[in-house]
């Protein structure tokens, strides 16, 4: 039976690897890590054994919540990108919500989004959001002639309902 040792960076790239497979080991080229071989005899990892702290801190992994690292309201998204950031919305525009998420509890999640114009709600979306340090995704409310002088707010929680962002866009 073979073993395999893999030692990680914080990117996810394997750094080093004893198992022999060349597709497994060394660093990224230009990257300040060196790949770092494991040698010598290791002894055999433990078998999982499902005990209440193994459990545990699987739950504890899996019910991280999700955070927010930034939320742009923009005119457009390009490339993933957000484009021409909003101070305030113009009538007949739609205004992206722009969300950079980090989602490290161990399986995909869901956010809520729910637009709405002073208190009428508008438009709710759950968007995907895959286990990642940095996850974009995004969604939109086209402003209305009669919203004219209110505001655009919105609300984002994830699917555990814990709060991400409130936040409001003047209308012009």
């Amino acid at each position: 039976m073979r073993r395999c040792v893999h030692l990680f960076a914080l990117a996810g790239i394997t750094l080093g690897c004893s198992c022999g497979d060349p597709g497994a080991g060394g660093a990224a080229s230009g990257s300040a890590a060196a790949a770092i071989a494991v040698t010598g005899n290791a002894a055999p990892l433990p078998a999982p054994s499902g005990s209440a702290a193994d459990e545990a801190a699987d739950d504890e992994t899996s019910t991280r919540p999700v955070e927010l690292l930034k939320l742009v309201f923009a005119s457009d998204v390009k490339d993933k990108a957000p484009v021409g950031p909003l101070q305030a919305a113009k009538t007949g525009e739609r205004v992206y919500a722009h969300l950079t998420l980090r989602n490290q509890s161990g399986r995909p999640r869901k956010v809520h989004l729910e637009f709405a114009v002073d208190g009428e709600k508008r438009t709710t979306v759950d968007l995907f959001v895959g286990e990642s340090w940095s996850w974009r995704t995004w969604a939109y409310n086209t402003i209305l002639p009669k919203d004219a002088g209110k505001k655009l707010t919105l609300e984002v929680t994830d699917d555990a309902g814990h709060p991400l962002f409130e936040g409001a866009l003047p209308i012009r």
